[in-house]
């Protein structure tokens, strides 16, 4: 399914949020007339191109007749839907709602000053983010922390060491 964004601003031109538009769809038949569902639309297309009559000839087979009924060529009217009915056509919609443009805030201005109270930027558009970068002492911290868990994880293979050796004495002494 398609979709638009649209970008809601308030008074001052400062960006509140952004929205998902759906479109609306409308059906036209091969006539101009517009209809909200496909359904009313097929019926309407199909009245547009009503049944044809169309006359065949057929030769009855003699295999699969009654007794009593000679063969030879039978003409029959049968009615047939027309061939060349040309699709119903489709047309979508975008409303835009109340505050909104389809374009995009303009670059980022360097005079944007974060509004606590309000929690948004004002007097122009969010400036660029640069994530922040870890200081000396909290990448200190990350590395002792992570020695840390490098001589937990040796100590515990050296107690599960342990234990398979006196296992092993275990069984030698039961040999013995």
């Amino acid at each position: 399914m398609s979709f638009k964004i649209a970008y809601e601003y308030d008074e001052n031109k400062v960006f509140i949020r952004d929205n998902v538009v759906f479109p609306t769809t409308i059906y036209i038949t091969d006539d101009g007339k517009e209809f909200n569902d496909i359904v009313s639309a097929n019926e309407h297309q199909k009245e547009l191109f009503p049944l044809q009559a169309v006359d065949i000839e057929y030769e009855t087979d003699s295999e699969n007749l009654k007794e009593g009924v000679k063969s030879g060529i039978k003409k029959e009217t049968i009615l047939m839907e027309t061939v060349n009915v040309p699709e119903v056509q489709l047309k979508e919609i975008f409303n835009l709602p109340d505050n909104c443009t389809w374009e995009p805030a303009p670059s980022p201005a360097n005079e944007a000053k974060w509004d606590s109270k309000k929690k948004k930027w004002v007097n122009g558009e969010t400036p660029e983010m640069i994530p922040p970068t870890p200081s000396e002492t909290e990448l200190l911290a990350q590395d002792n922390a992570d020695q840390l868990m490098q001589i937990a994880e040796v100590e515990f293979k050296m107690e599960q060491t342990n234990q398979d050796n006196a296992d092993i004495l275990m069984l030698l002494a039961e040999v013995m």
